[in-house]
């Protein structure tokens, strides 16, 4: 395994912020927060960083983990690029003493390398959102694969079953089981608490401008009017729930209330063939039957779902770090069309 695409040595030298810019110049990705994040990573995980010989591993993950953070999702190029540059460095490999079993084996590795390059050519598009957040992390898992001989929970894997390794893991991950060690994700969380860390008061004063810009004070109305008819509660305490959210529950539950005639009517058709006529015509796209059950259990628990959000009943699970129940309803919704999901923001390289 150390024969294949070992790139540990062709990285000693440059510094690791070198390493970092020159890998995201790789797969195109110029938002200067995802950058910053990403290099604070790597100096807290790596105080040695140019000794390390899980650098480029690490640098990947750092990348991940700042991308997530800053609800950034790949397309599908720098998703490709992500794939190249994860499997073979940014280096070109040096292969002046090849033997027969070091080239069998690079074959295999270039052939599975392919396969999954194919898989995401055909099918990122078509993914949902939720598969679309988990490919970077089975990349992460491939690449420490390749380097390492093992994923990142430290299961070995061979060679020839890499391939139906990175199947298996993609199934994993369309039910949204991490693939990445929960100590990545902290990890970038962490990062984020201490170099964006402000004052309480001032913190509160900047959240309720953002939500001001997400609900103008003319819609603000109208959401506590829909959220008090939905959860029959008092306006004044719908009102301090919401400014103790945070700015993504807010938008959710924001776009929620303000579809509340929609939610009223999807309530009254759940169960009978004219929900799925009505969400279909409504969104202009057929839904699987799984998608169908999806629309139809966050339908019937939408009351449920705002009250929990709003009371912070959410808890994320101690080994995956989301709440499955919550992550789950919200796909509903979004697939009706009933809360928008947040897409990336790119910055222009032009």
């Amino acid at each position: 395994m150390s024969n294949i695409n070992n790139i540990s040595s062709n990285i000693k030298s440059p510094p690791a912020d070198k390493i970092l810019t020159r890998a995201l110049e790789e797969i195109r990705i110029v938002d200067t927060k995802i950058k910053k994040g990403a290099l604070d990573i790597v100096k807290k995980t790596n105080p040695n960083v140019s000794n390390s010989k899980d650098l480029w591993l690490n640098i990947m993950k750092a990348i991940v983990a700042s991308t997530e953070a800053n609800g950034y999702t790949f397309s599908k190029s720098e998703l490709c690029d992500f794939l190249t540059i994860g499997s073979k460095g940014l280096e070109p490999r040096r292969e002046p003493e090849i033997t027969n079993g070091s080239q069998l084996m690079n074959r295999l590795v270039d052939d599975a390398i392919l396969s999954i390059y194919k898989d995401i050519m055909e099918n990122y598009e078509e993914s949902n959102d939720m598969l679309k957040n988990n490919y970077p992390k089975l990349i992460l898992n491939i690449a420490s694969i390749v380097h390492k001989g093992t994923d990142l929970r430290g299961e070995r894997v061979g060679i020839y079953g890499l391939e139906r390794y990175y199947q298996r893991i993609k199934i994993d991950a369309l039910n949204n089981i991490q693939s990445v060690p929960l100590d990545l994700i902290s990890e970038v969380q962490n990062v984020t608490k201490e170099t964006e860390s402000i004052p309480e008061k001032q913190e509160s004063e900047v959240s309720r401008k953002s939500k001001t810009k997400i609900l103008p004070k003319s819609s603000q109305k109208d959401l506590i009017n829909s959220l008090s008819i939905l959860t029959r509660r008092k306006k004044k305490e719908l009102e301090e729930l919401l400014m103790s959210l945070s700015e993504q529950d807010y938008k959710k539950i924001t776009d929620l209330g303000l579809n509340y005639n929609k939610l009223q009517k999807y309530s009254k058709l759940v169960g009978s063939k004219e929900f799925s006529r009505e969400v279909e015509k409504e969104i202009g796209r057929k839904l699987t039957d799984r998608q169908l059950q999806h629309a139809t259990i966050s339908i019937r628990k939408a009351r449920t779902y705002i009250e929990n959000v709003l009371d912070g009943k959410f808890v994320p699970h101690g080994s995956h770090g989301i709440n499955h129940v919550k992550h789950n309803l919200e796909y509903g919704y979004q697939l009706m069309g009933l809360i928008e999901y947040k897409r990336r923001k790119r910055e222009s390289t032009s």
